[in-house]
């Protein structure tokens, strides 16, 4: 799948399913497309959200989640930007791609 058209697919599907589910922002984490250090949210696990979505959104949201979770890291979006990124383990926010 190309980068740019998942990078927008996840984009949507965050906006149009509410994610993340919690509102637990992550301070002094700045987002590489905004510059915001206080609107950084964690997104769940897809194990985390099987039982409030279909198994079709939950297939994709999975497939989207592989494709740029890094193996150790997670997934995050700036509330502000509504940018989707890497969340790399150590405090710090990443871009989806180059």
């Amino acid at each position: 799948m190309n980068s740019n058209k998942a990078f927008e697919e996840l984009r949507l599907f965050v906006i149009g399913h509410g994610l993340p589910k919690t509102d637990m922002a992550l301070f002094g984490t700045l987002c590489p497309y905004c510059g915001k250090t206080d609107r950084i949210r964690p997104l769940e696990h897809p194990d985390d959200l099987s039982p409030t979505m279909t198994s079709e959104d939950l297939r994709a949201y999975e497939g989207l989640w592989k494709h740029f979770a890094a193996s150790e890291g997670s997934l995050g979006v700036c509330k502000f930007c509504q940018n989707p990124l890497r969340l790399n383990g150590n405090g710090r926010a990443e871009t989806l791609y180059q």
